[in-house]
């Protein structure tokens, strides 16, 4: 009778202590939304995502910087868009031309982006002829000690990896 009466009580206990749920978030003053937001109105906040520099250095001490090369192509309306962040919302800062060359340093998860560096090509000469386009180093053809973040001469980005071909590494 007395286990019974036991094991009762435990079931009740455990069923009343799994109904409330609370949050670490709610036991912070400065993070109630009361406090943050005394009004209750909601504020637009900017869903596009930030920076997420380049890392070089993923390989290894014993491997480049970056280990491969690949070439913009297969562009549809002439020019590839270089965003901040692997993402499609990401900002862009700046865009590459059919035949670039580029540095391969990283990827992302899902493999659709590509974390790249690579030198502005200047625009077409006089005549409208594009310019030979010649690979630059950018410093990335010799290992690194640790993986970190490019800080290098030359720009980096992020590029959907569906128009960029591997020609080396």
């Amino acid at each position: 009778m007395i286990r019974n009466l036991f094991i009762a009580g435990l079931i009740c206990f455990s069923v009343s202590a799994c109904s409330e749920t609370t949050k670490v978030s709610d036991d912070l003053p400065e993070s109630r939304s009361d406090v943050d937001n005394p009004t209750g109105r909601t504020a637009r906040i900017d869903s596009s995502p930030g920076e997420r520099p380049v890392r070089i250095g993923e390989g290894g001490p014993r491997f480049d910087a970056c280990p491969s090369v690949g070439k913009i192509t297969n562009l549809r309306n002439g020019e590839l868009k270089v965003l901040i962040a692997p993402f499609d919302s990401a900002k862009q800062s700046d865009s590459l031309s059919e035949g670039q060359f580029v540095h391969i340093c990283t990827r992302s998860h899902d493999q659709q982006w590509l974390g790249i560096v690579y030198e502005k090509v200047s625009a077409p000469d006089a005549q409208g002829e594009d310019v030979a386009q010649e690979f630059v180093d950018c410093g990335l053809s010799t290992p690194v000690r640790s993986k970190r973040n490019y800080e290098g001469p030359c720009e980096s980005g992020w590029v959907e990896s569906t128009f960029v071909k591997l020609v080396a590494g």
